[in-house]
């Protein structure tokens, strides 16, 4: 029997006022020496799954020009566990070999689409390892009040809540539906399971783009000296987390050199690099969610540029900077908090000339560089602040595609 889609089901709840939402829950975990064991198996054995049939896929098509099918290897791979040389495939869960199978395909299907490149064998040695395991009759659990997550093979798992959530669950019930749930575990030595909800929500009306009050309507320039220049005249300083801790990281770096490859000197030392990568990381992405919120809470239009992030990464002077600034996790976040708090987002063409364009008489000035900070336009002489003129620009633009959809 063919799945309904989610399209589909929305389709069928729209007519109830309702619309299905799905969200994740990142929780930190504790396991016990003994859970540690079970999931660093269960990591392994999806891990292999995968490998193998990437590795099957591709050589049945260099043998026969024909696509191995997902049904097919499946049966064959479950016939394989039965083998007494894979017989440790038993001892995990059934689920998370069959979704590394499935993860197989859906790489395969991104990369026909040009959404990634070809997919890769998984090794053992990257900083993250994970396996994603399915919910079925209840086999997957979140205790509120314990703070403790049932896995199956692995049991329940401590977790930590955070207060904001622990309150809404507390007040409102845990209503959600679980359909998987994610068990990372970074090389920093820290664990994390993510866990896939499904909600059915009122369905919220559309927004009257004409009713909007243009101060509720926001234009956003994204930089590198400042973060974010708004077109209320706002600056965000950029924070800089890589930046400020390059030369901490370059410490532990050095001392990593010179000690023994495989020693418990070397793993600790490797160990505290990963911690720091990681304490960079959550730094930015807790900037980011702040300012990304704050934005939305306080507009009901939110008008951003379609900037091509992996095109300007190319640019060998500016890589570092741009990637430890984060402006495609920052759209992302903007993205999925409008939709919930049923806001608009607004993205204008990436070669819109946003900042060599002047707001005053709209002609285009070709010859402004980079470097050039505060220019005069050459047709009317208005003087410009270049990111200022550019937020007025976007925040135009924006209204002009809003009003036009």
């Amino acid at each position: 029997m063919a799945r309904t889609t989610v399209k589909k089901r929305n389709e069928e709840l729209a007519k109830e006022n309702k619309v299905l939402r799905h969200y994740g829950i990142k929780l930190r975990a504790y396991p016990t020496p003994t859970q540690e064991e079970k999931i660093a198996k269960t990591m392994g054995c999806a891990r292999f799954a995968f490998n193998f049939y990437l590795h099957e896929k591709q050589e049945v098509y260099q043998l026969t020009r024909e696509t191995l099918d997902y049904y097919t290897f499946r049966k064959a791979f479950n016939g394989l566990k039965q083998h007494p040389a894979f017989n440790w495939l038993k001892e995990v869960d059934k689920f998370s070999l069959e979704s590394a199978l499935e993860q197989v395909d859906d790489a395969y299907d991104r990369f026909f689409k040009g959404q990634n490149k070809f997919p890769k064998f998984k090794s053992k040695h990257t900083s993250k390892q994970s396996y994603t395991t399915k919910e079925t009759n209840g086999n997957i659990a979140l205790d509120v009040e314990q703070q403790m997550v049932k896995l199956p093979k692995v049991g329940k798992i401590s977790v930590k809540l955070s207060k904001k959530h622990r309150t809404m669950f507390q007040k409102n019930g845990f209503t959600a539906k679980i359909k998987s749930a994610t068990v990372t575990r970074h090389s920093s030595g820290q664990y994390y399971v993510s866990l896939k909800c499904e909600e059915i929500m009122p369905l919220e009306k559309s927004v009257d783009v004409t009713a909007i009050p243009t101060n509720e309507i926001i234009g956003c320039d994204l930089g590198l000296t400042h973060f974010l220049i708004d077109s209320n005249g706002q600056k965000i300083e950029n924070p800089r987390y890589l930046k400020k801790n390059l030369e901490k990281l370059a410490k532990f770096q050095r001392r990593l050199k010179y000690k023994q490859i495989g020693s418990a000197n070397y793993r600790k030392h490797a160990q505290k690099i990963a911690k720091l990568h990681l304490h960079i990381s959550n730094l930015r992405k807790d900037f980011l969610h702040k300012i990304s919120r704050k934005l939305v809470n306080e507009n009901q239009v939110i008008i951003l540029e379609d900037l091509n992030v992996k095109g300007m990464i190319r640019n060998k002077k500016l890589a570092r900077s741009i990637a430890d600034v984060g402006w495609g996790m920052f759209k992302t976040f903007v993205s999925y908090k409008a939709n919930w708090a049923n806001k608009l987002l607004i993205l204008i063409d990436r070669f819109f000339p946003s900042s060599k364009q002047c707001n005053g008489c709209k002609e285009t000035n070709p010859l402004l560089s980079l470097s050039d900070r505060v220019w005069m336009c050459p047709s009317c002489g208005t003087h410009h602040d270049r990111d200022d003129n550019a937020a007025f620009n976007i925040k135009e633009e924006g209204i002009r595609l809003l009003l036009n959809a």
